[in-house]
């Protein structure tokens, strides 16, 4: 029953952003930029019950079409367990070269489950961001999420990494660990988000990544509804 209660919050951010997003909005969110979500496995929707309706990028593109109308260009760009350090020059050459644009980077698992240095992923995380400087985009860069096989040494990485991020890259890091660990055990992910493999998040964990995401977002933008 104790995780009901930490999950609360959570709860009432949601009423608290919908409720806001049903009177009309009237932003500064640069609308006339592309947008792009970067990721893996967890952007293209696994553990969802219903693809292409609860996953955090659909929810994020019908929140661009609600506020900007239909011509939104936010196109995800993901491919199934996919890691940063993989992508990161991908990345970076097109956000550097093309037009100022919105970028979301999630990839909250992939890179520390394979052995990844936090030094590594900082470094990344900086030449992203570089990039991103360069051509005048928004970017904000995703945080860890819990996986309930994690050793404590994967955990403890993850927790470092959080803390470094944050600490380097201000509002332009969004450390997401500390939402989805469970109340008994950090190492945990919290079973209410859960999709039922400990690694995965479900419905209710894209919900809440979506609504962090947005807040986020709205805060760099500067919007005012």
């Amino acid at each position: 029953m104790r995780s009901v209660f930490k999950y609360l919050p959570a709860l009432l951010l949601a009423a608290a952003l919908d409720f806001a997003s049903a009177a009309p909005i009237k932003p500064t969110l640069p609308c006339e930029r592309p947008a792009y979500i970067f990721g893996g496995s967890q952007v293209l929707a696994e553990g969802v019950r219903d693809p292409g309706s609860n996953d955090l990028a659909t929810r994020m593109k019908t929140f661009f079409q609600r506020v900007c109308g239909g011509d939104v260009r936010l196109e995800v760009i993901a491919e199934d367990d996919g890691r940063l350090l993989a992508a990161t020059a991908g990345i970076a050459e097109r956000l550097a070269a093309g037009q100022r644009s919105i970028a979301l980077i999630h990839y909250p698992i992939t890179d520390i489950e394979s052995g990844t240095s936090v030094d590594a992923l900082l470094q990344a995380y900086r030449r992203i961001l570089a990039a991103c400087s360069k051509s005048g985009s928004l970017c904000i860069i995703g945080g860890q999420q819990p996986v309930n096989a994690f050793t404590e040494e994967q955990t403890a990485r993850q927790l470092d990494l959080e803390r470094r991020a944050s600490a380097e890259f201000g509002s332009n890091y969004l450390p997401l660990h500390r939402y989805f660990e469970s109340e008994s055990n950090p190492r945990r992910l919290m079973r209410w988000f859960d999709s039922g493999d400990g690694r995965l998040i479900g419905d209710l964990g894209h919900e809440l990544g979506y609504l962090v995401y947005r807040r986020r977002l709205l805060e760099l933008t500067g919007a005012a509804r």
